[in-house]
């Protein structure tokens, strides 16, 4: 690292072109840390941290396979994409991110969000999709353009988590209950669902339930806190964890160890099983750039017409991904540094793109996942490489065991996991939610739920935008009166900045307040609270400034800032004085 210098000296600075200046702060120590951030972290592995990484990776490991096989399912792909896609995660996050114990593979969210085309194009367009929004995560991260995501309200999120924790739900009832049947949207599948639901399956049912229960029992039991603190008591208290942080493995598993046992193809009474799942990995190769149609008689779309149709998916894809994996790194974060948005936005598209190259679709960070790496005594990002070699030794050796995994089983681990992402993200930021959030919230709610998730992001963010335009449009402005024998004092205080939307509003307030009046002496603005006032804004005041100096009034100013004192100079009323105090 010796031939990257730290900081060029003053002195040769006014002797370096200006693309001289660029390439030094590129290829200078602190850039290339930030960029590349395990070059700080790994000359510090010792074995004790190897040994804690080790815990946490296979513990992540054992809740990822099982997961990533049932998120496979949610976005409509065969399951062994749900390995693939949780590969390269793990080796980009550890180049490339800053946040120690995330973990970057599929998420149930991202997974919904592509099953529409994903359905109606095959396979191909989910790896498509991978990449493309990768490219857009790069992009973005590369000119630090993350602030395009403040655009984006928590609230809007919400609402749209909420509404997929729905339909993710709604479709996994199916399963859950044995039924066979086709739909499409949350009502039809609700609708489908209490057609079909006397036609269920009873063993199906029976596991199902049992899953779910047995899923919630283990996690309520590794949150108890056994008395006493002797080394037995911390064995089984460790012990107890590591089984609960274990639970959906352990519960698919152990149904598949039931329905070998019980598998008989020609009964009706039986287990429906995953089936068939591709062994090994796929090849290392460029991501398709063309697809078919499914629903056109299996058309060719070549790239350009496969952007168009997915162009809005995969920004929408791109931006879910960032605020997933941002929300994350800040709830993680170890305090002891800032999360540098702009990095972990390059992690998380590293791991798209490359990802792509072995059959990947959208992956993001994980909250359920990422707290049990944080649990389990995470040291460094090597706790994810260590998850993306179980999953290749899961992919390369475990999968002719899959065959028997029972569908009801994944069911339950998806709704347990559903349940999981509306309690963090949803029910606790709900606790500190403004009542002026609701209604953005429930917009999106309903209209992602009722209409489409992509449709119900854009209308609740347009929603939002909206009511904070229209805030900035009436703002709080006090008025007061103040009566003297000689003529009345009028004092207009706006509480907040003045911006061209409320030029009209303030004009007419101001206006219709000083009409009650006899006489108007003086005419008071008192700019406290204005730290913007645009042009269109301050004309506003000026004409308020010669009508009422004009009709004899005194106009002052009083309390403006050195930045707002530039605008009205600008201005040139003759009839506004300015006496700060």
């Amino acid at each position: 690292m010796d031939s990257f210098h730290e900081e060029l000296p003053k002195g040769d600075d006014t002797k370096k072109s200006f693309w001289q200046k660029k390439i030094g702060k590129i290829f200078c120590k602190k850039t290339l840390y930030s960029r590349l951030p395990f070059l700080e972290w790994l000359p510090k592995i010792r074995i004790a941290s190897l040994v804690s990484d080790l815990i946490a990776g296979l513990s992540v490991g054992l809740t990822l396979v099982p997961q990533s096989l049932a998120y496979a399912t949610i976005a409509g792909l065969p399951p062994q994409y749900g390995l693939y896609s949780s590969i390269m995660g793990g080796f980009m996050y550890a180049i490339f991110g800053g946040t120690t114990s995330m973990s970057v593979a599929p998420v149930s969210l991202l997974a919904i969000t592509i099953y529409p085309v994903v359905t109606k194009f095959g396979p191909e367009v989910a790896v498509f999709l991978c990449f493309a929004s990768g490219i857009i995560e790069m992009a973005l991260g590369l000119f630090n353009l993350g602030f395009l995501l403040d655009f984006i309200s928590p609230a809007v999120i919400d609402g749209f988590t909420s509404a997929a924790a729905l339909i993710i739900s709604s479709t996994q009832l199916k399963s859950l209950f044995g039924l066979s049947y086709k739909s499409e949207g949350f009502l039809n599948t609700l609708i489908q669902f209490f057609t079909h639901v006397k036609e269920y399956r009873m063993a199906d049912t029976i596991m199902g339930v049992a899953c779910l229960i047995f899923l919630f029992s283990m996690r309520a039991l590794g949150r108890l806190k056994l008395p006493g603190d002797s080394a037995v008591t911390k064995i089984v208290s460790k012990l107890v964890w590591f089984l609960s942080i274990g639970r959906n493995a352990i519960c698919v598993f152990l149904c598949a160890g039931i329905a070998v046992n019980t598998y008989d193809p020609l009964s009706e009474d039986t287990f429906n099983l995953i089936g068939n799942i591709t062994s090994g990995l796929p090849s290392f190769s460029p991501p398709p750039l063309q697809t078919t149609n499914v629903t056109s008689g299996n058309k060719i779309l070549e790239f350009w017409e496969l952007a168009t149709e997915t162009g809005f998916l995969m920004i929408m894809v791109s931006l879910l991904a960032i605020l997933e994996a941002l929300a994350i790194a800040k709830s993680f974060s170890d305090g002891k540094k800032s999360v540098d948005a702009s990095q972990e936005i390059i992690a998380i598209g590293a791991s798209n793109i490359v990802g792509s190259f072995l059959s990947s679709f959208p992956v993001t960070g994980a909250f359920s996942r990422t707290a049990v790496n944080k649990a389990s005594g995470v040291q460094t990002p090597i706790s994810g490489v260590i998850t993306s070699v179980m999953v290749i030794l899961a992919a390369q050796f475990l999968t002719p065991y899959f065959f028997y995994i029972p569908k009801a089983s994944l069911a339950a681990v998806i709704i347990g996991a559903v349940i999981l992402m509306v309690e963090y993200h949803v029910i606790l930021p709900m606790w500190r939610t403004k009542k002026s959030d609701l209604i953005p919230f429930g917009t999106t709610f309903f209209a992602g739920l009722f209409f489409g998730l992509d449709l119900g992001i854009i209308v609740g963010t347009v929603v939002h935008i909206l009511i904070m335009s229209f805030a900035k449009a009436r703002p709080t402005i006090e008025i007061k009166a103040t009566h003297k024998e000689d003529g009345t004092i009028i004092l207009v205080m706006p509480r907040e900045s003045l911006v061209f939307p409320a030029a009209d509003y303030f004009i007419n307030l101001v206006k219709k307040a000083i009409s009650k009046e006899e006489k108007v002496t003086t005419v008071i603005f008192d700019l406290a609270f204005v730290n913007r006032l645009d042009f269109a804004t301050a004309k506003s005041l000026k004409c308020l400034s010669d009508d009422f100096g004009g009709s004899g009034a005194e106009v002052i100013a009083i309390n403006v800032m050195p930045k707002i004192l530039t605008v009205l100079q600008g201005i040139q009323s003759k009839k506004m004085n300015v006496a700060n105090c």
